[in-house]
């Protein structure tokens, strides 16, 4: 695979996106979210990757969901391997708006959560497809539940339509994710200004 389709996906998931028109036209269905996704400098884990920070925007400095995701591919699959940062992370929220706040990222433990990378294939010219790895073996603790995640994401330049769901283990039933399809949000910031031939 040629390095300029992959710096392409990088610049399609790199950015602001927000689903505010979706929460704004069916507010008792859907929450205000942000997702922010900003590059990181090769040198930040030799490797090609990026922060992830989710949040509702009514509580934006407490998000539900941090990670770094390191970039990969296998023939024309695309991988985002998910890794859980596990020590004050909180100091970080916020800082995918400002990257020079992130040239100290690499001192902070990771830990690589099994079975929790994502896949992605390219649908059409600059449309990509994307799923959890196959097996079932992403967990996270919902209440009292241990629940394995079902994810699935279409996204482009313009928009990031996503769908998270989990159920528990032992019965497969449903325990959350929306009731109501999928989040649909849109591209409102870039975060590819360096992501070229030498990033």
């Amino acid at each position: 695979m040629r390095k300029k389709t992959l710096l392409e996906f990088a610049k399609i998931i790199s950015g602001v996106f927000s689903n505010k028109k979706q929460a704004l036209d069916n507010p008792k269905k859907f929450a205000h979210i942000q997702i922010h996704i900003r590059p990181l400098f090769f040198e930040t884990y030799q490797c090609f990757a990026f922060y992830s920070e989710q949040r509702y925007q009514h509580d934006i400095w407490n998000p539900y969901r941090q990670s770094i995701n390191k970039l990969s591919h296998e023939k024309e699959i695309f991988i985002l391997s998910n890794h859980k940062i596990i020590e004050n992370k909180e100091r970080l929220t916020g800082v995918a708006s400002d990257i020079s706040l992130l040239k100290n990222l690499s001192k902070y433990k990771l830990n690589k959560r099994s079975g929790c990378s994502m896949y992605f294939r390219e649908t059409s010219p600059g449309n990509f497809s994307g799923a959890l790895e196959p097996g079932c073996n992403c967990f996270v603790q919902y209440r009292e539940d241990k629940t394995y995640v079902k994810s699935e994401v279409k996204v482009n330049k313009k928009t990031f339509i996503s769908e998270d769901s989990g159920y528990k283990k032992e019965t497969n039933k449903k325990i959350w994710g929306s009731d109501f399809g999928p989040l649909i949000f849109t591209k409102i910031e870039n975060y590819d200004l360096f992501i070229e031939e030498n990033w």
